[in-house]
């Protein structure tokens, strides 16, 4: 299996959702197991769906996705593309334990890191002063929202009105929904390690027909259609990984939930982690149900472990679903995507 990077530009806006109460929140990143249910409505649209999971329910799935993370042009210089890779979990290493302290606060802030601070994060190669200063600065430039003051930012959220009518009384009431705008060569990146064709192929024509189907919410607005572009090596777009440190660390770049050969090992295999609840509703093909999926809880993306994990596909079909004219089942990815 190879690992490629892709990059996906949204010309019109999107809306990723939040927890949380109402639609004004949006977030700019999308989890791996809502962008791989997305790819499977997309993949039954092309009649391939039950061939797809037929092959991910096992010990060698065919691709394996990471969650969707910003990317966009270095503030220095425009011609360079800077991607955010989420921060460690983990404490870096350091000459002297006073330095950790005094800059800890300053450190919990930092939400990315460029590829190669996270292969030096990773490998514990104890960092001075001025090495610390240096990471903080990088990780200022990524992932910032633009503004007046900030021209050079990749992103910016919007309020948009909607009106909604109540069913009896026909009375309107407005709310508001969270829009997100990248600048023109911005978007979000995401990783697969992939087996070679038919499969390159195959998810390749998917991913291309969900930028037309539209990813996240408001599609009926037509918010969250995009374009691919660059699928190509991973080592072609960050050769620094050629001459990184060797690590025995792994960095969680997708959502993971443990198969049962995992679950005893946990403790002994995770250095730091965190959780993070999955719901909503069914979604099957184009069409939106009212019929909500079973609660998952995954371990989240920046999470460290000494080697890397499998994870699995978690059934969340609704009890009642067949009987309420559901025709399938319904799953959610915690296959685990580790780097490096």
């Amino acid at each position: 299996m190879k690992t490629y990077l892709f990059r996906l530009t949204f010309p019109v806006g999107a809306h990723f959702g939040r927890q949380g109460i109402g639609l004004e929140e949006t977030q700019e990143t999308v989890s791996s197991d809502s962008l791989w249910s997305a790819l499977i409505n997309a993949f039954a649209l092309m009649g391939e769906a039950g061939d797809v999971l037929h092959e991910m329910d096992g010990e060698s799935p065919p691709f394996v996705l990471s969650s969707l993370f910003p990317f966009g042009p270095d503030p220095d210089d425009q011609r360079k593309r800077l991607y955010a890779v989420p921060r460690p979990m983990t404490s870096p290493a350091v000459h002297d334990a006073a330095l950790l302290q005094r800059a800890g606060k300053e450190l919990k802030k930092i939400r990315y890191l460029e590829p190669h601070h996270v292969l030096t994060w990773l490998a514990q190669k104890p960092m001075s002063a001025q090495d610390l200063e240096t990471v903080q600065q990088c990780a200022r430039r990524l992932a910032r929202p633009w503004s007046s003051e900030a021209p050079e930012g990749w992103f910016q959220t919007s309020l948009r009105p909607r009106v909604a009518l109540d069913r009896s009384s026909q009375n309107s009431s407005i709310w508001w929904c969270g829009v997100l705008h990248f600048r023109h060569d911005a978007g979000l990146y995401g990783l697969v390690r992939v087996r070679d064709d038919p499969w390159k192929s195959r998810f390749e024509a998917a991913l291309r027909l969900l930028g037309d189907m539209g990813l996240g919410g408001e599609r009926t607005y037509g918010l969250g259609t995009f374009g691919v572009d660059g699928f190509v090596p991973l080592e072609k777009e960050w050769p620094e990984l050629r001459q990184a440190q060797k690590t025995t660390r792994r960095l969680l770049l997708s959502r993971y939930f443990p198969n049962p050969q995992e679950l005893p090992e946990l403790g002994g295999v995770l250095e730091a982690w965190d959780f993070e609840e999955s719901r909503g509703y069914v979604v099957t093909g184009r069409y939106a149900t009212s019929l909500k999926r079973k609660r998952l809880i995954f371990l989240r993306e920046g999470s460290v472990a000494t080697r890397a994990l499998l994870g699995r596909l978690v059934d969340v079909t609704p009890d009642h679903g067949p009987a309420l004219g559901l025709s399938h089942r319904v799953y959610r990815n915690g296959m685990g995507f580790w780097f490096p």
